[in-house]
């Protein structure tokens, strides 16, 4: 290659990587020193995970918070806290820490086939909170707590989940009353003291709060559940097309309604409910509460508002006091040090690779950066352009298609069947979505090229594609090391401070050999996409005389928009109609909280290892193993159970 066709590769000191790279760790512990100081409340609280046994081999990961006064002698109540589908029990945060916070012992499990709980075996529905809750109950473990005030909680489908289990319990102490009032029964037809009290020892769950659900709530729903209750449904949730009346007011909803009544008389029953005003009397469990929160489905676990009238429900009907203001909340500050550690670990990966790069064996995978091309004029800029419009659109009208094609390529996963075969339910639509706008993204770049491209002088040397097979193996094994440095890290500050590299539903979460092998199958045909990004992003998007921020602003864009559009033609259409766009599929759109921001990072980590590398080839290598990890960690997953 002649000198004039490339740019030296950029130079930095081994001393100047040096300071990067420590002050990039810097970042990542005090990120997790911060996270751990609010996460114990400085001290107050006591946080370790928990393996809680299951039927049939399963097993169930719990966060357990326990407040560092809770003794024998000084009991306190006990929340048990379940997060939605598509979610793990980090993301419940917010209500775990700040019921901690007040002084309640508090228990977050991942659901059964989410985060590092088990899958369930075949034909099982019993969700995990019910073994999480006889395991509160029915061992010493917990002798610290009040087992007369547990309560229960759940968000989304979680949300439906703590009803079917007050139901539960409720129908355990119905049942043992209906036998006590046997004329065969030791007290005859009439229930003695004893017999009352043993059947309500059976209903261990003295308070359950719903948050997030509200489809197919009927008085049929609520006739076993002898608990107080709380329902927070937020007012715009996207959902709400799907309740009686087709939105998310609960005011004249027959569901909120049914609810209320369901604590109440005959003769006090309401036909309209008076939300955020409580019903009922907490002292024999018929207290009620319909919080309408102003907020959308996937902000309500965020919202401070829905946050404290959760708190305000637990501390009234567990009758506990607390000092502690229901708007006195710290959770966000620990989601800002996660931020930090996210944003340290991911950045420490650019000087770490030039430092690699320095050993002698690794140091043929650069090259000097290719000379970026010239600007475009005419015919140039008009195929530019219109590339990047063309797959913008297409990238925005295959993500629904292609997310429900995985009934038909994935069906096991999608209908919830435990199998070794792409077991990643909803990243699955990703999946298809990535392979096939991948492709595209070649088909265009290459067309583009022969049309136009290779008259200018673009090539595979100009691209910074070609490289040799030994220069290959070295990048391969570049890219292992600094994968491998990221998760080595991770493990050290999650060990350290009980704290993961997250940002709310964007998370890096330490690496089990679960998630390894099935990550696997995912990196392969992931890669097709993101080394398409990367081509692209630096073969036709790097231009002489540019600046640098707005190369990376293109690049971020060009990769992003098309997906940003699906947010805007939903979240438009919702509020001008009350209805969102895509109804049957919203859930997929939801996926895209997660999804959206690695799509606006990973071509800035393709530009950046492409300006160290001077070859398209580390950057994909790197960001598909980490980001795939970060999709996997967080979704829903049926794998079989280990024999």
């Amino acid at each position: 290659m002649s000198h004039s066709s490339v740019h030296a590769a950029p130079t930095s000191s081994a001393r100047r990587d040096v300071v990067k790279f420590l002050v990039c760790l810097a970042m990542v512990l005090i990120g997790g020193l911060g996270s751990y100081i609010v996460q114990t409340n400085a001290g107050t609280l006591q946080v370790q995970t928990l393996s809680i046994p299951g039927p049939n081999g399963q097993k169930i990961s719990a966060d357990l918070y326990k407040p560092v006064n809770a003794t024998e002698d000084h009991q306190v109540p006990m929340v048990v806290v379940t997060p939605g589908f598509q979610r793990t029990k980090e993301t419940q945060v917010s209500n775990s820490l700040e019921l901690a916070r007040r002084g309640m012992a508090t228990l977050v499990v991942d659901p059964y086939n989410q985060g590092e709980s088990t899958s369930q075996a075949p034909g099982s529905k019993e969700s995990a909170l019910i073994p999480a809750i006889d395991y509160v109950t029915k061992t010493s473990a917990f002798n610290y707590v009040d087992q007369d005030r547990i309560g229960i909680t759940g968000h989304s489908a979680g949300g439906s989940q703590v009803r079917s289990a007050a139901s539960h319990y409720g129908k355990l102490e119905k049942d043992a009353l209906k036998k006590a009032a046997d004329p065969s029964s030791p007290g005859g037809t009439e229930v003695t003291a004893q017999e009352r009290s043993d059947a309500e020892s059976l209903n261990k769950i003295r308070s359950a709060y719903i948050s997030g659900w509200l489809r197919n709530l009927d008085d049929k729903s609520f006739k076993n559940i002898h608990s107080n209750l709380g329902l927070g449904y937020a007012r715009f949730d996207e959902g709400g097309y799907r309740n009686v009346r087709g939105d998310g007011d609960l005011r004249d909803a027959p569901e909120a309604i049914s609810f209320v009544n369901s604590g109440l008389p005959e003769d006090q029953k309401v036909s309209s409910v008076r939300t955020d005003s409580p019903y009922g009397d907490p002292g024999d469990r018929t207290y009620r509460i319909a919080n309408n929160d102003r907020t959308i489905h996937p902000f309500q676990p965020m919202s401070p508002a829905a946050v404290g009238g959760l708190m305000d429900f637990f501390t009234t009907t567990l009758d506990w006091h607390t000092d502690v203001s229901s708007g006195n909340q710290t959770w966000f500050v620990k989601e800002a040090f996660n931020l930090i550690s996210l944003v340290g670990g991911l950045v420490m990966l650019l000087p770490l690779s030039r430092l690699l790069l320095r050993i002698p064996a690794l140091h043929s995978a650069a090259q000097p950066v290719p000379a970026p091309q010239a600007r475009q004029t005419g015919a140039g800029k008009v195929i530019f352009w219109g590339t990047l419009a063309v797959s913008a659109a297409v990238a925005c009208l295959t993500f629904i298609p292609l997310s429900n094609a995985t009934e038909f390529v994935f069906p096991d996963a999608t209908h919830s069947i435990n199998t070794w075969f792409f077991p990643a339910r909803m990243v699955n639509g990703v999946l298809l979505w990535s392979l096939f706008n991948g492709l595209f993204g070649l088909a265009l770049f290459f067309g583009t090229h022969w049309l136009h491209g290779r008259r200018r002088g673009a090539s595979a040397a100009t691209w910074g594609l070609r490289i040799g097979r030994r220069d290959l193996g070295k990048t391969l094994l570049l890219g292992f090391l600094l994968v491998t440095c990221f998760y080595v890290v991770l493990s050290v500050i999650y060990g350290l401070f009980h704290s993961d590299f997250r940002f709310l539903v964007v998370a890096a979460r330490p690496l089990s050999a679960r998630w390894f092998w099935v990550s696997l199958m995912y990196i392969v045909l992931l890669f097709v996409f993101f080394f398409s990004n990367s081509l692209r992003v630096n073969g036709s998007m790097r231009v002489a005389g540019q600046k640098k921020w707005v190369s990376y602003l293109l690049a971020a864009l060009a990769n992003s928009v098309g997906l940003a559009a699906i947010f805007v033609i939903q979240y438009v259409t919702f509020f001008a109609t009350g209805t969102v766009f895509w109804t049957d599929d919203w859930l997929y759109v939801n996926m895209l909280q997660s999804v959206l921001p690695m799509m606006v990072i990973l071509p800035l980590f393709n530009r950046a290892f492409f300006t160290i590398t001077g070859r398209v080839w580390l950057g994909p290598i790197v960001t598909v193993s980490i980001f795939a990890l970060m999709a996997l960690g967080g979704s829903v997953i049926y794998v079989p159970l280990p024999h």
